[in-house]
């Protein structure tokens, strides 16, 4: 009877224990900690340019320039975060323009990397992306 009740402790310990270490979900199912919080800007870049060259079928040359590339949009993005305060809040639109002047210079250098028809996947990709995004946001509102 003694070892029965042992071994029912013990199982009810363990299955709290494992039951706790199920990430916890905010409010809107989002997990808590991204993992792409964790990551460095050489590893985010790393991870772009792997997506990129697997998805387009891109060579060992225009991998490694689309990671250059990622790495100095992407360090380009920290510095423009790290600028950003409550000031710039009332300067939305400022900051919305240089966004898209920084997306035109993203494309236009990425466009010179990838041959025409890698770039016209890559923009039909990114079409759909966007697609993907506003009807998420249409069902939400």
């Amino acid at each position: 009877m003694k070892k029965l009740l042992i071994l029912l402790a013990a199982f009810s310990i363990s299955a709290a224990a494992s039951a706790q270490t199920t990430p916890v979900k905010t409010v809107r199912g989002q997990y808590q900690k991204s993992q792409k919080q964790d990551l460095t800007p050489e590893q985010r870049a790393d991870r772009a340019a792997q997506k990129l060259t697997k998805s387009l079928n891109l060579s060992a040359a225009q991998g490694q320039q689309v990671r250059q590339l990622q790495l100095a949009r992407i360090q380009q993005q920290q510095a423009y975060k790290g600028q950003a305060g409550p000031a710039a809040k009332a300067d939305r639109k400022a900051r919305h323009q240089a966004m898209k002047g920084q997306r035109a210079q993203y494309d236009a250098q990425l466009k010179q990397i990838l041959s025409a028809d890698q770039y016209t996947k890559y923009a039909q990709m990114q079409a759909d992306k966007k697609a993907k995004h506003q009807a998420k946001r249409q069902n939400k509102g």
